[in-house]
């Protein structure tokens, strides 16, 4: 995808967890919705990000998927904060999956999920 891709695709995910989700369902009934957009929404950022400055080329796709781990660190270029931003992608990913596949959860990991997309965003825009 080009970076203009990723940079709309992060928009929809956005957009679905805050206009949609939250806003229409509530945080009680958002959590599957925020579970399967929050991570992948990041990682379209991420994505524009990296293709933004060149670290990637055009046809490298990331895959949420990997950040269930920390080794995924490896597979990433070097960039200002990845240790951190690294860290977060994977404790955001290991939440949403809990949301998105597991029993109701109380609302406060709902938010836990809302607030860390929201951190990781700023983290990465802050570097863009």
């Amino acid at each position: 995808m080009k970076e203009e891709e990723h940079k709309e695709a992060f928009e929809i995910h956005k957009k679905t967890i805050f206009e949609w989700a939250l806003d229409v369902q509530g945080i009680e009934g958002a959590q599957r919705i925020v579970g399967l957009h929050a991570s992948r929404g990041i990682i379209e950022l991420l994505s524009k990000f990296l293709h933004e400055k060149k670290l990637i080329s055009e046809g490298f796709q990331l895959n949420h998927r990997w950040f269930k781990i920390k080794k995924v660190i490896d597979k990433l270029p070097a960039f200002e904060s990845k240790e951190e931003i690294v860290k977060n992608l994977v404790r955001l990913e290991n939440l949403c999956e809990n949301l998105s596949y597991g029993k109701k959860k109380p609302a406060s990991e709902i938010e836990e999920v809302v607030n860390l997309f929201t951190k990781l965003e700023g983290e990465i825009k802050a570097i863009s």
